[in-house]
């Protein structure tokens, strides 16, 4: 049924003669590269050390890198939530390729990586779930990029690139080509593009998720957009592959190309609802995040379907309810309920998300953060939207806190520490991650005194706590905009000078962990990344950032720098097979 690529060269054939494609209204050019940075001696790099030096938007010292390309994208994945352009990732891309190109590779992997157990496309499965930051449009430029700068490396790791992430990233790229470059000047390697689907399609283990997202054929009055315009395209040439040229009457191998599409299982829940026989629908095969928007929606009352589901999603057997999305994502419903538009949720929607949050939690697996104690940020700017979603830095910072307790052991578990103008200890108040979520009763208000962090833990040894009582670091979920602290000193250097001061050990000092979560806002007018506390390989300081909770479970009391925590994340199995 195959048919060789070869055998359809002229592709024009099969476009509509009527089917318009207002491309114009694109950029001319998408995919254009810069060119490399050279090497610095030791003392230029001294010297971009003293440069480096700067003021955050609410005017405390930071620095504006680490020193080290890999770990300063590591640090801002949070900012690439908010589609990048082109030219933009080719940047960056370039610097980490000068640096290394089988680690400039491995994290455009990590960027786009699905946080799951990843199955390869010969069905076996890694050992553990792998750990990404889920950018897909990151992770998809920066694979785009490297079909231009060396073809050979991309199409030794497309099949990678699929595992970690979806088959539709590859109708998406030949989608970008269409759109910024038309038909007939296309960039990518479209015969090898072709070869790939038609061989996805025929492998037993890949073809249900490649009939999946296969493009639609649609007709041309229904392409309202661009993109609709050249998935229609990409749809028509992959049929052609498929089922030959018809030629002037088509309709036929269109009709066998749409019954191709709809075979596949993947769609075997949708098809149901489709058909309206709702009765039949197996809640447990529909994948996560499309479980969590089905329940938010009015679908399940509207269907009669909320009695049947609520039995089903509170059956003492029902342990385990996939997701995949964002930690933050499972409470919009709850953050909507503080806005003026209160909407209560249904028994089924808090149990809903208290079992897709106990997943992310095992899907977090064993994070060695146990001794740490989390420290959320809760000033006003954090009231402002978090880049690249729908919610509040703050909400998603309580969020992201709830999550990190989980992982708390002995007299930190359930505990955590707010600080604004100053900090207070509070416990998290419930049974379940929603009581919890509701009973916080924390608002955002005041300025970003880091330091009143660090007065709390001198206050406590003053009063008498012994010092293997104290967490042993702190993981803190803020948007960065510390308060000023000592001229020539960023936050996290006067932190440790103040330990010191204050008493404890310099084994103590030494050792104390600082994990920086960043948010990343617009609040001061920009949307200003993260900026870095350290430069270098200062021991003990982690950054993250991003939405991407699980990967906190990289972290472990073997990686003792901030490049190590980056290396640990590059290692993972699926990471390991990466050729250059």
């Amino acid at each position: 049924m195959l048919i060789a690529i070869e055998n359809y060269i002229g592709m024009k054939n099969i476009i509509d003669k009527n089917h318009k494609i207002m491309f114009s209204t694109k950029q001319k050019e998408l995919f254009s590269t810069t060119k490399p940075s050279s090497g610095k001696s030791t003392f230029v790099q001294e010297a971009l050390k003293n440069s480096a030096r700067i003021l955050s938007g609410n005017g405390s010292e930071k620095f504006s890198s680490t020193g080290d390309v890999f770990v300063d994208q590591f640090g801002v994945v949070g900012t690439y939530k908010t589609p990048r352009s082109f030219s933009d990732i080719s940047r960056d891309m370039e610097l980490a390729w000068a640096s290394d190109k089988e680690t400039a590779i491995r994290f455009a992997l990590y960027l786009r990586m699905i946080s799951r157990q990843t199955m390869y496309l010969d069905g076996t499965m890694t050992q553990v779930s792998q750990k990404g930051a889920e950018m897909r449009h990151e992770g998809i430029m920066r694979m785009l990029w490297l079909h231009f700068k060396d073809e050979n490396a991309f199409w030794k790791n497309i099949g990678l690139f699929i595992s970690i992430g979806s088959w539709k990233d590859i109708f998406t790229m030949l989608s970008y080509d269409l759109v910024y470059h038309r038909w007939e000047g296309r960039k990518l390697n479209w015969d090898k593009f072709g070869e790939l689907i038609l061989s996805g399609l025929e492998n037993s283990n890949t073809s249900d998720l490649v009939k999946k997202y296969l493009p639609q054929i649609k007709a041309s009055s229904a392409c309202k957009t661009v993109e609709s315009q050249a998935d229609t395209i990409i749809a028509k040439w992959i049929s052609s592959l498929i089922f030959g040229n018809k030629g002037a009457n088509p309709g036929a191998t269109y009709k066998q190309y749409r019954k191709l599409k709809t075979s596949g299982t993947a769609h075997e829940w949708q098809k149901i609802i489709s058909q309206r026989q709702f009765d039949r629908i197996d809640f447990s095969k529909i994948h996560g995040r499309a479980l969590a928007k089905l329940v938010q929606s009015k679908f399940l009352f509207n269907q009669g379907l909320s009695d049947s589901y609520d039995k089903w999603i509170t059956a003492p057997e029902t342990k385990e309810v996939k997701y995949t999305g964002f930690v933050h994502e499972l409470f919009e419903p709850l953050n909507q309920m503080n806005s003026f538009n209160f909407k209560p949720i249904t028994k089924g929607q808090e149990e809903t998300i208290n079992k897709q949050f106990e997943t992310l939690v095992q899907k977090g697996g064993e994070a060695e953060i146990s001794k740490l104690i989390v420290v959320r940020d809760t000033s006003a700017s954090m009231t402002s939207q978090a880049t690249g979603t729908k919610m509040s830095a703050y909400n998603i910072g309580k969020a992201l806190a709830l999550y990190f307790s989980e992982f708390l052991d002995g007299p930190f578990a359930n505990a955590w520490i707010e600080f604004s103008d100053g900090a207070t200890m509070h416990t998290w108040k419930g049974n379940t991650p929603v009581e919890k979520w509701r009973n916080d009763k924390s608002e955002a208000y005041g300025s970003t005194n880091f330091q009143s962090v660090i007065k709390l833990f001198v206050t406590l040894k003053n009063r008498g706590v012994a010092e293997e009582d104290f967490p042993t670091g702190i993981l803190c979920v803020s948007d960065g905009e510390f308060n000023p602290s000592q001229a020539g000193k960023t936050n996290v250097e006067k932190a440790k000078s103040t330990l010191l001061q204050a008493g404890f050990s310099k084994e103590y000092v030494d050792n104390f962990v600082i994990v920086l979560w960043n948010i990343s806002t617009s609040y001061y007018g920009r949307g200003t990344g993260t900026k870095f506390e350290t430069f270098g390989d200062v021991p003990g300081v982690f950054y993250f950032s991003g939405y991407s909770s699980t990967v906190v479970s990289l972290l472990s009391s073997k990686i003792k720098t901030a490049r190590e925590l980056f290396e640990a994340a590059m290692m993972q199995e699926v990471l390991s097979r990466v050729e250059v």
